[in-house]
């Protein structure tokens, strides 16, 4: 949430508001008289999702998928304009999800029995990917120490009545021990038992954290040639199950992006290591397609080789892969 607001102020400068308990920042809108601080009203129209980045006005109708497709549109001549009374916030503290060992443990500790085990079986993850991975199973009131509760809270993960945000999904902690980063995607309501889940996420999947590098890649050691880019969790699950199967573990490493809006820090990464070679393996859908063109631009500014490949029938990489589809260029 916190890269998708920083990458929105990057490109349209500082937000005039920030609803948290909704997921949205709240700007001048760049493409009508919001732009000079001349809008009807005085009041800003333009809103950034900061779960997807999604954006939106709602008085002129701009609407785009992803903050690149915000800043293709807008032009490489484009500034922000400099507000005469800027606006403040109060400054959040800084994440602790890295505190969160204990609680994650727990979550560890649970996944065999509980509903995460056979949703992770009806998505084709293996039992040893899944504890490759430390996959766990959100309890909804996990018993930690009280430190270990307020980290979680002051990182947002904690609602008001004490039930945590990642109640009734599967846990991923990135990097398994001390991680900067919590993700969470939610099993279908029909799956848990009554009563799991007092609340109805706002999407299938929650994160935490600050994401600067690539989900997955603590996996990345001194051998590794290729990375094969993904846009979502069991994208690179199931990747990462097929490199173990081929034996390519050596070379080979799957990594992830959290969506289809990479944080302006994680496509500085990408630009920032050129010793790999990259596949990107994208989605079929048109967020997929902006996806990739905007990540292979970060990729090739560092001077790296990179091929965007789609796997066959619309299908997104993890359904393709576990249907027997393998690009032989990897």
């Amino acid at each position: 949430m916190d890269d998708i607001l920083s990458s929105a102020e990057e490109i349209l400068g500082a937000a005039v508001r920030v609803e948290r308990h909704r997921d949205w920042a709240i700007f001048w809108c760049p493409f009508h008289d919001d732009a000079s601080r001349e809008g009807q009203g005085g009041h800003p129209n333009f809103g950034v999702n900061l779960a997807s980045g999604y954006w939106k006005c709602l008085r002129c109708g701009a609407t785009g998928g992803s903050l690149g497709a915000l800043s293709r549109k807008l032009g490489q001549n484009w500034k922000p304009p400099v507000s005469v009374t800027p606006p403040t916030r109060p400054a959040r503290p800084p994440t602790q999800v890295g505190m969160l060992d204990e609680a994650v443990s727990e979550a560890r500790s649970v996944v065999q029995r509980s509903p995460a085990w056979s949703y992770l079986a009806s998505r084709g993850v293996s039992p040893y990917t899944a504890l490759v991975y430390g996959l766990g199973y959100g309890i909804p009131i996990p018993i930690v120490h009280a430190d270990v509760l307020e980290a979680a809270k002051q990182s947002m993960l904690v609602r008001h009545n004490g039930t945590w945000l990642w109640a009734g999904g599967v846990v991923y902690a990135d990097p398994p021990t001390h991680p900067t980063v919590m993700n969470v995607r939610y099993i279908p309501e029909g799956r848990l038992p009554s009563g799991t889940r007092t609340f109805k996420p706002e999407k299938n999947h929650k994160t935490w954290g600050i994401r600067s590098q690539p989900l997955g890649s603590w996996r990345i050691t001194s051998s590794t040639r290729t990375l094969i880019v993904l846009e979502g969790l069991f994208d690179m699950l199931i990747t990462a199950q097929k490199i173990h199967q081929l034996g390519r573990e050596a070379d080979t490493v799957a990594v992830y992006t959290n969506g289809a809006s990479p944080a302006a820090k994680m496509h500085q990464w990408f630009s920032q290591h050129s010793e790999f070679d990259y596949v990107l393996l994208r989605d079929p859908d048109k967020a997929g397609v902006e996806w990739a063109q905007t990540l292979s631009a970060s990729i090739r500014k560092g001077g790296a080789k990179v091929r965007t490949l789609r796997p066959p029938d619309g299908l997104d990489p993890d359904e393709a892969i576990l249907s027997g589809w393998w690009p032989s260029a990897i």
